[in-house]
């Protein structure tokens, strides 16, 4: 398994600087329209008052999930500092690279992420 050495920290960097910007620009938007109350269109009848409230809670989500990346992103870029990113928070060992190309900002191993994965199905079942 190949995985993260100092050596790829300036490659890294970037990727991870690179998804924080269009996380920024995302929530940005995201707030100048609630900001300006920006519809998306004018609103004619009951059908598009459905419309517009489904793209509404839509928005709020996709708000919420950049939201959440954003957060990991600087966590990463945290790790990355303090010499500590490439291994799992979990159980220490080394990320396979390929994971950490795919998602950089990636806390865990899959082993811990499938953990974590089905924790969190068990508590949206309850």
């Amino acid at each position: 398994m190949n995985t993260y050495h100092s050596g790829l920290t300036a490659q890294f960097d970037a990727l991870l600087a690179g998804r924080e910007q269009e996380l920024c620009a995302v929530l940005h938007t995201r707030e100048a329209q609630a900001d300006t109350g920006e519809a998306r269109s004018d609103v004619i009848d009951f059908k598009d008052i459905a419309i517009e409230d489904t793209l509404a809670v839509v928005d709020e989500v996709q708000a919420e999930n950049a939201a959440h990346e954003l957060e990991q992103v600087l966590a990463a870029r945290r790790r990355l500092q303090d010499h500590r990113y490439g291994a799992c928070l979990d159980c220490g060992e080394a990320i396979d690279l390929r994971r950490l190309a795919a998602m950089p900002a990636t806390p865990f191993c899959t082993g811990c992420q499938a953990v974590h994965e089905q924790e969190h199905a068990a508590l949206a079942r309850h």
